[in-house]
């Protein structure tokens, strides 16, 4: 019988394949591991040319948005309270809370949103035993905890700040818990941007 060209090819290349030797098991694992190395530097450079998410969400948040000066506006338990947010560069912020009372009665706070724990002044640089700690929980929200020296009344609050969409609104809900960390007050309050205003007397 004679063997077509076709025929003829596959018959050397079954013969070609008869002739080589097999793989050793060495060779295999190491055939193996040489190709695993491969594929985990590849992910690793990958991996390393993505920015780093915390740096990207700071780069990201350009400008805190409670900066400016903000007026409670009148609602059951509101005190028509004014409050100031200065931004002191480099993600740092200023904060008078009573910003149209006496420099006595002032509580002024320098600070970043950063998780990490700032006291308050009064308007004369005098300590009030008070402290702040906040973080930024999105673009326009940020999350807080105030503690008081004086814990008679209660000793912490907790709550979130919340700027809207638009920039003009402020609000602020607090739970107020004692020293015991029972609840005993909840407050929520709204203020309007005024930064046309005076931020004090």
């Amino acid at each position: 019988m004679r063997l077509s060209e076709f025929e003829l090819k596959r018959l050397a290349a079954r013969i070609a394949m008869l002739g080589r030797r097999p793989l050793t098991r060495r060779k295999t694992i190491a055939g193996v591991a040489a190709l695993s190395i491969i594929v985990l530097a590849t992910g690793y450079a990958a991996w390393a040319q993505q920015p780093d998410p915390l740096v990207t969400r700071t780069a990201a948040q350009t400008r805190d948005p409670r900066i400016g000066h903000w007026h409670e506006q009148q609602g059951p338990g509101s005190f028509g309270m004014h409050i100031t947010y200065e931004d002191l560069g480099d993600g740092r912020f200023r904060l008078n809370l009573i910003a149209h009372a006496p420099p006595a009665n002032q509580q002024i706070v320098e600070g970043k949103c950063d998780g990490g724990t700032y006291p308050y002044l009064n308007g004369n640089g005098t300590p009030s035993g008070n402290t702040l700690s906040c973080r930024f929980t999105g673009p326009l929200t940020v999350e807080y905890l105030y503690t008081q020296g004086d814990k008679t009344v209660w000793a912490t609050s907790t709550g979130i700040e919340a700027v809207s969409a638009d920039g003009n609104t402020l609000t602020w809900d607090a739970t107020h818990r004692d020293k015991d960390g029972r609840v005993v007050d909840e407050r929520h309050a709204r203020f309007s941007r005024r930064d046309d205003e005076p931020p004090a007397n």
